[in-house]
Formats: structure tokens, C-alpha cells, sequence
């Protein structure tokens, strides 16, 4: 095929590169903390009286609850710091 017979490459607008970003950094962000969390900490003994809440049952149940929890909290400061990089006044 010649280079003529290609597309365009596809260009992404601004708001989906941000998205992507932020999504991905904290992804891996997430990630990391849930890590490092979970090495500390064990979900069976987070509750109160040695006995975990009956959603923490299964440990996998907590690591997932607590990964989602990181990501959710990592990516509205990611999406903020997006947000304030493109409204910051263009000099």
C-alpha cells in the first residue's frame, strides 16, 4: 500500500487527550496505592471487634472495593488538575 492509499491518522481534541490522561495516570496511580495499602493492612481486620463488616467477607471483595475506592479518589484530582491546566490564562 502506498502512502497515499492511508487514512489520516485520527486526532483526539484536547477534552479527550485530558480524559485519557487522567484516566490512565490514575489507574496506575490506584494501583500503586492499593498496593502499598493492602500490604499494611489486612480487610479481615479493618472492622471494629475483629470482625469485618459482612461486605468485607471475601478478601478479594475489600481489595476491589478499596481499588475503586483509590481510583475514584485519584482520578477527580487528576480530572481537577486537567480542568486547571486548560482554563489556566494563556499567556
Amino acid at each position: 500500500m502506498e502512502a497515499e492509499d492511508q487514512p489520516p491518522p485520527l486526532e483526539w481534541s484536547a477534552l479527550r487527550e485530558g480524559i485519557a490522561v487522567s484516566v490512565w495516570t490514575s489507574f496506575l496511580a490506584a494501583s500503586a496505592e492499593t498496593m502499598v495499602f493492602f500490604a499494611y493492612f489486612d480487610p479481615m481486620l479493618l472492622g471494629s471487634d475483629e470482625l469485618p463488616p459482612t461486605w468485607l467477607a471475601l478478601r478479594p471483595v475489600a481489595y476491589a472495593a478499596g481499588f475503586f475506592f483509590f481510583w475514584a479518589f485519584t482520578l477527580s484530582a487528576a480530572a481537577l488538575t486537567a480542568y486547571m491546566l486548560r482554563s489556566r490564562p494563556h499567556s
